[in-house]
């Protein structure tokens, strides 16, 4: 070990800096000592060391406010710090941890521990060059000290008063849109911020999600995903193109006007990790020229807990989707798709609106699982997803009904356009090549239509029997057609 490591002995007994003074010094280290917690930070500050030992019970300045100190002054925060508390104490050991102590041992430590956690320490580590925090300035006296110290147990206690906060949105807050907005409404209280992106990953599924201001134009929205996207790439959050979407949120606030188009930068940014495996980022963007990084460390302890608390809603919401989704197409399943047209049924009867409901089946589809493998089929089914997604509005529900069976409600919507909308989706799939082994897959699908009027009879199971019915007669008519079943009017 070289003689040139500095260690600052801070102890106010005389017993204990005797024997940790002729330890250390017969292993080679240069030792300084202090008495109290303020003479141990005066020279903490006027020639930083190596390395500071010191007991957590001190007088006018303890031990753990001492080592809060150091660790937040940019000119001490990497000396490492070692806490000696009392065996009866275990208190103690906790608060040294939080206060950023790199190692705790016990005050009347053994020579045979002493070492080691000493050597641990310094281990990698190169003497510092003479010097103090600030070069050719007074070292701090006793006020200035106390003041510090001051200021940062109240940038303590104010980050722990917002993690607290941030917690409370995640046991308030069960709307994983509004839980967004609650807690990017926080963060904005530590820096200035227009705009948040976070990527979430459960290793199969992603979603992005954004906040922006209420009035933010489609220039400034795209700024903020491209931007969210970037880190997310950088940070190597997993994803899968097919099974990624994003989500942007209005933040129920002003603020992207006085913005440059191009100017948005990430001003605190976390990468979330478990194991091995990058479970995805937030961040926060700025635009306000002069807006700059301040209490970096503080910024990603709220944004990290931050993320849980809306990795939390948005898990929940997945397991809610997962439900509800058919895992193969990601279109709804047959079980929510029954519940909800049950639903819409009866708001159609009270507000007298008609309906219509689409049933549509690949034709001669166990030909392809026969002749091209299961493999192909199931890329098959879940293309053909996607085309009926494409096909509808955003206010209609398409639905696996089972095997390569499909059907789509449309609310509010009479059978003549029901029928334009069918022969779309034919059209569509007949003109597709499907992503297959060579000769390229191609399909057509049958369509059988039934529709629901105000005042007339039945549930939405004789809707659905109708359009089935309809599928069928389309089927025995030679397929790759659409077949209507109008209802009778009372």
């Amino acid at each position: 070990m070289p003689d040139a490591f500095r260690v600052l002995l801070v102890d106010d007994s005389e017993t204990v800096t005797e024997m940790l003074s002729w330890l250390l010094g017969s292993a080679g280290f240069s030792i300084e000592t202090a008495g109290d917690g303020l003479k141990g930070v005066r020279a903490a500050f006027r020639r930083v060391p190596d390395l500071v030992v010191m007991s957590t019970r001190l007088a006018r300045l303890d031990g753990i406010q001492a080592c809060r100190l150091l660790k937040a002054d940019p000119a001490t925060r990497d000396v490492p710090v070692i806490l000696l508390t009392s065996e009866d104490s275990w208190a103690d050991r906790l608060h040294a941890a939080h206060a950023g102590a790199d190692r705790c041992l016990f005050r009347d430590v053994s020579p045979e521990a002493a070492l080691p956690a000493v050597r641990e320490c310094l281990a990698g580590k190169a003497p510092r060059p003479e010097g103090g925090a600030d070069p050719g300035v007074a070292p701090p006296d006793d006020i200035e000290i106390l003041s510090r110290v001051n200021g940062v147990l109240e940038a303590t206690l104010f980050e722990a008063s917002l993690l607290n906060e941030i917690t409370q949105v995640g046991s308030e807050v069960d709307d994983f849109e509004a839980t967004a907005r609650e807690l990017f409404r926080l963060l904005r209280e530590i820096s200035p911020a227009e705009a948040m992106g976070a990527v979430f990953s459960d290793g199969v599924y992603s979603e992005g999600v954004f906040v922006f201001p209420d009035e933010a134009g489609d220039p400034f929205r795209a700024e903020v995903r491209r931007r969210t996207e970037r880190l997310r790439d950088e940070a190597g959050v997993p994803f899968a193109p097919d099974r990624a979407v994003w989500t942007g949120i209005q933040g129920g606030f002003r603020g992207s006007g006085g913005v440059a188009p191009g100017s948005l930068v990430p001003r605190a940014v976390c990468t979330v990790r478990a194991g091995e495996m990058v479970k995805g980022i937030m961040a926060v963007f700025s635009g306000i020229e002069g807006a700059v990084p301040g209490g970096a460390a503080t910024k990603e302890t709220l944004l990290r807990q931050a993320f849980m608390v809306l990795e939390n809603a948005w898990l929940y919401r997945q397991i809610a989707r997962i439900s509800m989704t058919d895992g193969l197409t990601g279109l709804t399943n047959v079980r929510h798709f029954r519940e909800q047209v049950q639903r819409e049924h009866s708001r159609a009867r009270r507000h007298n609106d008609p309906y219509t409901v689409l049933m549509m089946d690949i034709d001669h589809f166990k030909k392809i699982n026969d002749v091209y493998g299961h493999s192909v089929g199931d890329t098959v089914l879940r293309e053909m997803a996607a085309i009926f997604r494409e096909a509808v509005r955003l206010t209609d529900l398409p639905a696996r009904y089972g095997g390569e069976e499909f059907v789509v409600f449309l609310p509010r919507t009479r059978l003549p356009e029901a029928a334009i909308v069918g022969e779309r989706i034919r059209e569509a799939v007949e003109r597709k090549v499907f992503a297959g082994p060579s000769p390229m897959v191609r399909c057509t699908v049958s369509v059988g239509i039934a529709d629901y009027l105000p005042g007339t009879e039945g549930t939405e199971k004789t809707v659905i029997d109708r359009a089935d019915q309809a599928l069928y007669s389309a089927k025995r008519g030679g397929r790759n057609r659409v077949v209507c079943s109008p209802a009778k009017e009372a």
